[in-house]
C-alpha cells in the first residue's frame, strides 16, 4: 500500500512539472525566481539531462569517472530531434555567453575540455574599432551531425546565458533556429585567393521560449536587438588569427547569410546525420578493428626476445622449440606486422580513432597506452609527416599534387628495421609537441582536464589543436593553451628492437 501511494505521488509530481512547462512555453505567467519549481528552466533541466548510454558497453571500451561510474558521451548520447516546422533542434552548449574560456568537445571520449582563453584584441580587418574579448553568444554543436568539413555542426545561441552556464556540462537544450551564415576559414597564412578559404554552415539560434527573443524570426530581427557589429567582429576574430612572419591575418570570415528554412534544408541534404543504426554499425566495426590490431600487435614473437645471459638464452631456446611445435615459428616480427597493419588499415583506423574510444585504461593499461602511441603515429601521418628510417626522424611529406604526396603510403617504411619503428614511436609524441609549439595544426594529449579553467573531466584522448594564434594584449593570455603539457612525462614506449633496451632511466614503461 505504501509503495502504491509513493508511485501515485510521483505521477502527480511529474504531471505538475509537465503542466508548468506547458504554461511557460505558451507564454503564461512569468517569474523572476528562475530556480523555482515550475519554471521552464526547471522543467527543461528535469527532462534534458544527458543519460550515459554510449559507454555502457563491454569493459575494454568503457569510459568511467573517478567514482567508476559511466560518463555520458555528449555527442552520441543525445538525439538532434530536428523539427522543421517549428525550426527547433537539440544543441550541446560547449561555451556559455561571456565565458572567459572556450571549450572544445572531444568526439572520441565525448567530454569537454578547455581549448582557449579569450582575451582583449583588435579587429584584424580594422572594420571594428572597439576591443574584442568575450563571446556575445553561447557556442555549441548539434549532436550526431557533422558538417561539410566533417566537424560537429556548429551553432551559436542568443539568450539563456545564466541557464546555459548552470547546466551546459550535464544537459542538452532545445533551441530555435532563426538563420545561419557561411563561416569561411583560412587554414594558414594570408589566403589571398578565394579557393584557399574553406567554408561551412554555422547555425544561428535563440533559446527556445526566451522572452527577449520571442518575436525574432530571422537574422534581420536579431540584428535589431543585439550589437551585430560586435557579433560579427567576434566571429571573425574571437577564435584566433593566422600569423605569417610578424604579421597577423584573419583566420575566419563571416560570409553569406541564409534563412532558417534554407539552413535546415541544406543541413539535411549535405551534413552527415548519424542514426542509431548507423552508430551501432560504426561502433561494432571499430570494436572489431581495435580488437584485431591489438591481437596482432600485442605479442612479441619468440625470436624477438632479447637474451642477455645464459639463463635467458636457454628460456628463449625452449620458447622457440615450443613455437615450432605449435607451427608458429614463422610468425612475422612486430615491426613487420606493424607496417602491414598500418598500411592496410590506416584509413579505417583514421575514421575509428576520431569517433570511437579504442581502449579502457581501467580494464587494461597495457592495451590503452599501446593505442595512445599507435594513434600518435597515425596522427603524424595525417598531418603530412613520414618517418625517415635513414635519418631516424619525422620529416614533412609535402603534397606534389591535389591528393598525392611526395612519398605515397606504399613507399613508406620499406627499409625500416625493428629499431626504426621503436624510434618512430618514441619520437612521435615529441614531434606532435614540437609542431604544436610552432603554432601549427597538431594534437595534444589530455588525461584529466586539469587547472582552474579546466572541466576536470576524464578525457584520456588526443585532441586536435588549431593552427591559430591569439594576438592578445597580454602574452600569458596568448600562450595559455600553447604552454599546456602535451603528454605524461612518466609514460614510455616499450621498445621492440633487439638492440634496444627494454627499460629506461626516465620513467616507468607502461607500453
Amino acid at each position: 500500500m505504501r509503495r502504491l501511494v509513493s508511485q501515485i505521488l510521483f505521477v502527480i509530481f511529474c504531471c505538475f512539472v509537465i503542466a508548468c512547462s506547458a504554461t511557460k512555453r505558451n507564454g503564461g505567467s512569468s517569474s523572476s525566481d528562475s530556480n523555482v519549481y515550475g519554471t521552464k528552466e526547471y522543467a527543461d533541466a528535469f527532462v534534458s539531462m544527458i543519460r550515459p548510454r554510449w559507454f555502457d558497453t563491454v569493459e575494454r571500451f568503457k569510459l568511467v569517472d573517478n567514482k567508476k561510474e559511466i560518463v555520458p558521451h555528449r555527442f552520441w548520447d543525445v538525439a538532434p530531434s530536428i523539427d522543421l516546422k517549428k525550426k527547433t533542434i537539440n544543441a550541446i552548449i560547449t561555451t556559455p555567453e561571456a565565458s572567459e574560456y572556450g571549450f572544445g568537445l572531444d568526439l572520441q571520449s565525448g567530454q569537454m575540455y578547455v581549448s582557449r582563453k579569450f582575451c582583449a584584441q583588435s579587429d584584424k580587418t580594422k572594420k571594428y574599432t572597439g576591443t574584442i574579448k568575450a563571446p556575445p553568444f553561447s557556442i555549441g554543436v548539434i549532436p550526431r551531425i557533422l558538417d561539410q568539413l566533417n566537424q560537429p555542426q556548429k551553432v551559436i545561441v542568443f539568450g539563456g546565458k545564466d541557464y546555459f552556464e548552470n547546466y551546459h556540462r550535464t544537459h542538452f537544450f532545445d533551441v530555435r533556429i532563426v538563420g545561419a551564415y557561411i563561416e569561411q576559414i583560412c587554414p594558414y597564412g594570408a589566403c589571398m585567393r578565394k579557393d584557399q578559404w574553406l567554408s561551412r554552415l554555422v547555425l544561428v539560434a535563440v533559446q527556445n521560449g526566451h522572452k527577449k527573443y520571442k518575436e525574432v524570426q530571422n537574422l534581420g530581427d536579431l540584428r535589431n536587438i543585439v550589437d551585430w557589429d560586435y557579433v560579427r567582429a567576434f566571429i571573425e576574430n574571437g577564435f584566433g588569427s593566422n600569423k605569417l612572419a610578424d604579421k597577423f591575418y584573419p583566420g575566419f570570415r563571416m560570409g553569406a547569410e541564409v534563412t532558417a528554412g534554407q539552413a535546415l534544408s541544406f543541413m539535411e541534404r549535405n551534413a552527415t546525420i548519424f542514426s542509431i543504426k548507423r552508430l551501432a554499425n560504426m561502433r561494432m566495426s571499430c570494436y572489431k578493428l581495435y580488437d584485431y590490431i591489438w591481437k596482432d600487435l600485442s605479442y612479441i614473437s619468440a625470436d624477438e626476445i632479447v637474451a642477455k645471459d645464459k639463463k635467458a638464452i636457454r628460456e628463449k631456446a625452449i620458447k622457440l622449440n615450443q613455437s615450432v611445435g605449435k607451427q608458429i615459428a614463422k610468425v612475422k616480427p612486430f615491426y613487420r606486422r606493424f607496417i602491414k597493419n598500418f598500411k592496410k588499415y590506416h584509413e579505417q583506423f583514421k575514421t575509428c580513432s576520431k569517433y570511437i574510444y579504442p581502449a579502457s585504461i581501467n580494464d587494461s593499461p597495457e592495451r590503452y597506452w599501446f593505442f595512445v602511441y599507435y594513434s600518435s603515429f597515425h596522427h603524424l601521418h595525417d598531418l603530412g609527416y613520414t618517418f625517415d628510417c635513414n635519418g631516424n626522424k619525422w620529416t614533412l611529406n609535402p603534397y606534389v599534387g591535389k591528393n598525392s604526396r611526395a612519398l605515397n603510403l606504399k613507399e613508406q617504411m620499406i627499409n625500416c628495421s625493428a629499431r626504426d619503428i621503436d624510434v618512430a614511436m618514441e619520437y612521435a609524441v615529441k614531434t606532435l609537441e614540437n609542431i604544436r609549439k610552432k603554432n601549427r595544426k597538431s594534437y595534444r594529449y589530455i588525461d584529466y582536464d586539469k587547472g582552474q579553467a579546466g572541466t576536470h573531466s576524464k578525457i584520456y584522448s588526443w585532441v586536435g589543436t588549431e593552427a591559430k594564434i591569439y594576438s592578445c594584449n597580454e602574452k600569458s593570455d596568448s600562450e595559455f593553451i600553447l604552454n599546456k603539457a602535451s603528454f605524461p612525462q612518466d609514460i614510455r614506449w616499450k621498445k621492440r628492437g633487439k638492440e634496444g633496451k627494454t627499460d629506461t632511466e626516465l620513467g616507468e614503461i607502461i607500453y
